[in-house]
This record gives C-alpha cells, structure tokens and sequence, in this order.
C-alpha cells in the first residue's frame, strides 16, 4: 500500500513539473487526490525555498520604493521601472496606466506586428526580422545553419561576409552551427559581446530585458566584451554571462540540451522565476502580462511545454504549478494575489 501511496506521489510531482507530458484525463485523474496534491506541492515549495536560500533573489521592495521617490505624481503609475532577474541584473519592463479593473504591474507589453518573417538587403547590408510567435532557420553563404527564436534580428554585410571574416550583428536569440573554415573566423557581434569561433555550435541569447548569455555546445568559444577589455574562453556546457557591473564570467550548466529546446518547439524552465517565464510566453503569443503581487514575480518553478499549444492550454497547464492564480482574459495575462 506504502508502495502504491509513493508511486502516485511520484506521479503527481511528475505531472506539476511537466503538465505537458500528460492528457488532461490523466491530470484530471491524478490531481484528484487533493492530499496526494497537497503532499507533492508540499515537496515543490520546500524545493523552491531551498532555491532561494543557495540562488540571490531580487530586491524587489528596494526597486520599489527607489522608483515611488523618483514618480510622486498621485494616482498615476509611471511608464518605466527596473528590477533585479535571477542572478540580480537589472530588467527594464513597460507599465501601463492601470484601469480600475488591472490595476497591477505590467512586466511585458503586447505590440502590433506582422506575422511574416522579413529578410531584405539594403544599402549592402541583409537583415533578417523574425516576429514574435515565430521562429527562422537561415542558412549562411558559408554553409553556417541559424535558427532565429522569436523577436531576433540577424544582419551582416555581404560584400564583407566570407572575405576576412564572417560576422554577423545579433539582437533577439540565435542558435549557431558555425561551418568550419579555419581560415575565416565566424564572429557574431552584439551591443555588449562579441563571439569569435572557428566552427562550433553555440546559442546566444541577448534580448534587451535581460542579462546576456552564451552557451557552448561544441567547439571552442572565445568572448569578448566590447564595452571592458576582458576576455573569456570557454568548453562546451559552459556559459558565459555579462553580469550587472559588464563584467564576464562563466558558468557551468549541465543541461544544454534545455537551453536550446526552443529551437525545437519547447518552452522549458527549469527553476525559473515566475516573470521570467511569463516574459517568454508574452513574446511567443505576444500579449501583456500583468502582476496584482509585485511578491509573486519571484516565485520560482520548473515548468515545460510545446510552443504548439495554444495560449490558453499553456496557462491551463501553468496553473497546475503555480501557487498564484494565472488568468488569460482577452490579450493579457493576469498574475493574480
């Protein structure tokens, strides 16, 4: 019986950290059991707490309270407020003017977009613009393979491309299988990095709201910040991050294959904080996301799921996990208190 009883726990802590593994009937049947429920949310919280205790959480209240001193106009929200992510960089996120009916914190913001991908040449200069809810792949005149996540700019110049090196200027995420050409080094060039290889596969990471990252699969990487002089090699399963103060480190990470499971129609968030992961789905199906709590944002969970679903299967499933309420109600998410 004792055997059975684990069994089932082991069932339902499965079906909160993946809900997408499973048909709703099979949900519905495990998450029956509202102490088996409780129990495995019970073992999830105290993971999350552990998390918290060996991760540097945000400063949420001091950003807070930093931004109320610098906007003392009554009853009116401002447009612009920054607050730490998960490894405390700072983010910038967009806030409406709250209704009386979402009045709350708007951490992403829908925007009006055409749903093509746009690659045009001009002046010398190819540009390839991948929207949100979209992704590319391009290959490069050198054989090099991209794929484009979601919101990503790729540009390079053609007459130069191939002559001495081969660089290309990113924004948004891409990952990299580099042709090897030992004579022309592939660099990719950001506002912040630059990368230079040989022939590797790397995903780089650099969206405006967050730190910027670069993961190594194979190959060898070299980085370099453009705004300091330091410089950083690193091996495959290694990261490298610009910190907050500009500064390069590297990391280890032993899951590369979830980093770049994007490319592959997931979402996967393996101990994320909880406005972390609602930033992610905003740029996929591209709608607001408002917190009632600013407490909540840093909630951490692991949660995984196919860019297929639709919007509303996702919050379905995210609620499974989620000790707040996540309502989707027109074109904006609701983290509720």
């Amino acid at each position: 019986m004792k055997q059975d009883s684990d069994d089932k726990l082991a069932r339902v802590l499965e079906a909160l950290e993946n809900p997408s593994a499973f048909t709703q009937e099979e949900l519905g049947d495990l998450f029956s059991d509202k102490e088996c429920l409780q129990n495995a949310r019970a073992i999830l919280y105290a993971k999350e707490a552990l998390a918290r205790q060996q991760t540097p959480l945000p400063d949420v209240d001091k950003e807070w309270n930093a931004f109320e001193h610098r906007h003392k106009k009554a009853r009116v929200l401002p447009w612009v407020i920054s607050i730490a992510a998960a490894a405390c960089i700072a983010l910038f996120f967009i806030l409406n003017t709250p209704t009386a009916d979402d009045k709350g914190l708007q951490v992403f913001e829908a925007i009006q977009t055409v749903q093509t991908v746009r690659q045009e040449t001009v002046n010398g200069v190819t540009t390839i613009d991948v929207p949100r809810g979209m992704q590319k792949h391009v290959k490069l005149p050198d054989g090099t393979c991209v794929t484009l996540n979601a919101e990503s700019r790729l540009s390079y110049e053609v007459s130069r491309f191939g002559k001495e090196v081969r660089e290309v200027t990113l924004q948004g995420e891409g990952l990299f299988n580099v042709a090897k050409d030992s004579l022309h080094p592939f660099i990719v060039r950001s506002d912040k990095l630059s990368t230079q290889v040989l022939g590797t596969v790397f995903n780089v990471r650099n969206y405006a709201t967050e730190k910027m990252k670069i993961t190594l699969l194979s190959g060898s990487l070299k980085v370099v910040s453009l705004q300091k002089t330091d410089s950083l090699l690193i091996r495959p399963g290694e990261q490298a991050i610009l910190t907050g103060r500009q500064e390069l480190r590297a990391v280890r990470t032993t899951h590369t294959d979830d980093i770049t499971s994007w490319s592959e129609g997931s979402f996967y968030f393996d101990n994320q904080t909880l406005v972390e992961i609602l930033c992610e789905l905003g740029r996929w199906y591209n709608v607001n996301v408002i917190f009632k709590d600013k407490e909540c944002m840093n909630s951490r969970l692991h949660f995984k799921a196919f860019r297929k679903e639709s919007l509303a299967s996702i919050v379905e499933l995210l609620n499974y996990v989620s000790k707040n309420p996540v309502v989707l109600k027109d074109k904006t998410i609701f983290v509720e208190k």
